[in-house]
């Protein structure tokens, strides 16, 4: 009983614990009524087939075999639904509490829960950690990596190695940003090196070495059979041992063609409208600084040179803002602490009590209004890079509330183009026909292109209505330079200055008695 009674003197666990509840609240409330996007779908039913088939191989195009593990996982233990389906990256974000709980060593208790705040409400942060997408989890696995590494060389735990090399190996396994993020780590280092003094720093290097090898010889043996074992499905294929290189090839090539190119200011628009308050926050606690703290140093310039780096890769979703503005947290996080606490004064406190506002409204307006989900009503958000329709969510739910076809019968529906994606996880469980209906075939649907109009006229004849629906939408604000006046009314009302652009499908419905 005392131990209970101390527990609710403490301030400190109730901050906390109410920080978890919102965050539990935003991650999860409705997280499965959103319409899956593409990637989404695709990244779903890989997970569907490794939990109820067997079949998963690494293919450097759908990114590491973590994400895959997890998902696999949740549907063993829960089954497979579109909310457990999006659980692992849901509970990725929550975990990012985690980390900035284990980062109050470092910056403080003040610090450390204004930076969980500042992700628990992050308008990048939460949308994404209520995607299924690996994005959210490389960010996790990597903060931990980092932590762990921490606590490795500066705080002297030799049994922090350990983790060092199994978060890492995580990190890996779960996108091909954590290639760019050990570049980025190494580049900052060897910066800090030299401003210290290159041939001192290589003496103090070696020195250290020459004492501690084994600890950075087990994280690396543990990232190596960690590695191993996932992209290789515990060694069920052997030959992917070769991983990095496919990743590598693989991604420098989309890198060299712009698969989804933009300009280099692209991240930045995005990240200048809805991660404002974290980059101007964590400007002020660096410059304000008379004497800047090596660790300061190194998240400030491993953030400006993510930015640069992101800026420059032919690759541009906005996923990849989340990667961006990660380094940027502790630091705004510790200047929120300053301002709103002893230190700050009325009119510095009221403007970062603007910033947190209007960041909360804008993250809640971004994952929790419709917006882009039809063309209609033509509201959008710059974060979101296409979304499937409600109008085809609304198509594959009709299917799936159908009494599903007796063995035998014909398919229950038919289905070709640009719906196969999201359609194949939402009729993971239904008889499709996943191609154009035969000749003499009467499935209850068809769902094909709209150029296929004439086509069907000829195979199905009068039988079937017919309904164009929109599919997916997207709205890319580069492609057309706003005015001011424009920019300022889009940022008020997110009403954007080019239309909403969308593709059409046709819906064949068989008609009653035919």
């Amino acid at each position: 009983m005392e131990i209970i009674r101390e527990i609710t003197r403490n301030k400190l666990f109730w901050s906390w614990f109410g920080l978890l509840m919102l965050s539990l609240g935003l991650h999860l409330f409705a997280l499965d009524q959103r319409p899956f996007h593409s990637d989404e779908a695709i990244h779903a039913k890989l997970s569907y087939q490794f939990a109820y088939m067997g079949e998963y191989r690494y293919d450097p195009t759908y990114h590491g075999p973590f994400l895959y593990y997890l998902v696999a996982l949740v549907y063993w233990i829960f089954g497979d639904s579109d909310f457990t389906a999006r659980l692992p990256a849901a509970l990725s974000g929550v975990s990012m509490l985690l980390v900035c709980w284990k980062i109050s060593s470092i910056f403080g208790n003040k610090a450390a829960w204004w930076t969980g705040l500042l992700f628990t409400i992050s308008p990048l942060y939460l949308y994404y950690g209520r995607f299924l997408r690996m994005d959210i989890l490389e960010v996790l696995t990597a903060s931990l990596a980092f932590l762990s590494l921490y606590e490795a060389v500066w705080l002297k735990k030799e049994r922090a190695w350990i983790t060092v090399g199994i978060w890492s190996a995580l990190a890996f396994a779960t996108k091909e940003n954590a290639y760019i993020t050990a570049v980025l780590a190494i580049s900052t280092a060897i910066v800090i090196l030299l401003n210290l003094g290159w041939r001192k720093s290589l003496h103090s290097f070696y020195t250290w070495l020459q004492t501690s090898w084994h600890g950075p010889l087990t994280a690396f043996s543990l990232w190596i059979i960690f590695s191993l074992a996932l992209y290789t499905v515990f060694f069920r294929y052997p030959q992917d041992w070769i991983f990095p290189y496919k990743a590598i090839i693989h991604w420098a090539e989309q890198h060299n063609i712009e698969r989804v190119g933009g300009p280099w200011w692209y991240h930045l628009f995005r990240l200048a409208q809805y991660e404002f308050l974290i980059l101007i926050t964590a400007t002020i606690w660096v410059f304000r600084q008379s004497s800047l703290k090596i660790l300061d140093f190194s998240l400030y310039f491993f953030g400006c040179a993510s930015l640069a780096m992101y800026a420059y890769l032919g690759e541009k979703v906005p996923w990849l803002g989340i990667h961006q503005v990660w380094a940027f947290m502790p630091l705004a996080g510790a200047q929120m602490a300053r301002t709103l606490g002893l230190e700050g004064c009325w009119w510095s406190r009221t403007l970062a009590g603007i910033g947190i506002a209007v960041t909360l409204i804008i993250s809640l307006a971004a994952n929790f209004s419709p917006n882009l989900r039809s063309p209609q009503p033509q509201r959008t958000e710059s974060l979101y890079y296409s979304d499937t329709t409600v109008e085809l969510q609304s198509v594959a739910r009709e299917i799936v509330d159908k009494e599903k076809s007796a063995s035998g019968m014909p398919p229950v529906a038919s289905v070709q183009g640009i719906a196969t994606w999201p359609l194949t996880w939402y009729w993971r469980h239904e008889s499709i026909y996943w191609s154009l209906p035969k000749e003499g075939s009467l499935p209850d649907l068809v769902l094909v292109d709209i150029d296929k109009r004439d086509l069907m006229d000829q195979l199905l004849g009068s039988k079937y209505s017919l309904e164009s629906i929109p599919v997916r939408a997207w709205w890319f604000p580069e492609n057309d330079m706003p005015t001011v006046a424009d920019l300022f009314h889009y940022l008020i009302t997110r009403e954007p200055w080019t239309p909403v652009t969308f593709n059409e499908a046709l819906v064949l419905r068989r008609k009653p008695g035919e």
